[in-house]
């Protein structure tokens, strides 16, 4: 099999995966299984590797995922928009914000050519890198999501003011604190410019309780510090992997 075959093969296998909730795994094993042949055939072929990167996510294997993470690195070389895209999720959701800034550097030098495309990882290593600025860019273009305008309010009330440590700040202790668990994460736009962060971790139920608790102490305590109000249009949720919802299948749409 030619190595145009083998992008063609994995593609199809990651637009199948797209399509199935974080638990499914009665149907995540197998597309794994179908990644690791295609692997096999041709080792250094970049491509079946984000696959099994993308499948570690959703399994909730950080280490693992990290450990595709180097070897990626390593290899470099250019990707198709459509691996690139599903390269960048998995580094924003893993919390590798450098590496993402790096890959993304190129798209955000050019905004409105990239958005249709990369949309969801432009908004996503804005809010994970503290880049409101950035967010409210985005906003700013016709073609942003109009039924995200909540997103880009946020971003508007935050971005040019002193809050804007505090939103960092917050991120950074979430960052720090689940280093060892964080797999995935998401944003959930809630009436009113407020904004939910969904946490998901490779922890049960129980230890995900335990570190939020955490988590909202030391938030609490940096608010303390600083003397000032805590952010009340930002919210933090942890949950299990297994709860995170399929992909948003229009993020890897046609070229």
């Amino acid at each position: 099999m030619d190595k145009d075959e083998i992008k063609k093969q994995t593609r199809e296998i990651i637009n199948e995966l797209v399509e199935y909730p974080f638990s499914q795994a009665v149907d995540i094993l197998p597309a794994e299984q179908k990644l690791k042949a295609l692997n096999q055939q041709l080792p250094n072929a970049i491509e079946p590797l984000i696959g099994l990167l993308f499948v570690d996510v959703m399994l909730g294997k950080r280490q693992e995922a990290l450990t595709l993470v180097n070897t990626l690195w390593s290899i470099g070389g250019d990707l198709s928009s459509f691996f690139e895209l599903i390269f960048e999720d998995c580094l924003l959701n893993l919390g590798e914000v450098d590496k993402a800034g790096i890959l993304l550097q190129s798209r955000l030098a050019n905004i409105r050519e990239n958005l249709g495309h990369f949309y969801q990882v432009m908004v996503k290593y804005a809010l994970i890198s503290g880049d409101l600025a950035l967010l409210k860019k985005i906003g700013d273009y016709p073609e942003a999501y109009e039924q995200e305008m909540e997103l880009f309010e946020f971003a508007a009330n935050h971005a040019f003011d002193l809050s804007i440590k505090d939103y960092r700040a917050i991120w950074k202790i979430v960052l720090d604190n689940l280093k060892d668990c964080l797999c995935a994460w998401e944003y959930k736009l809630h009436p009113g410019d407020e904004i939910e962060l969904l946490l998901y971790t490779s922890a049960e139920r129980e230890q995900n309780e335990q570190i939020q608790n955490q988590l909202f102490d030391k938030i609490d305590a940096y608010f303390a510090s600083v003397q000032n109000e805590p952010l009340d249009d930002l919210f933090l949720k942890l949950l299990n992997i297994k709860l995170h919802p399929a992909w948003i299948k229009e993020q890897v749409s046609e070229e």
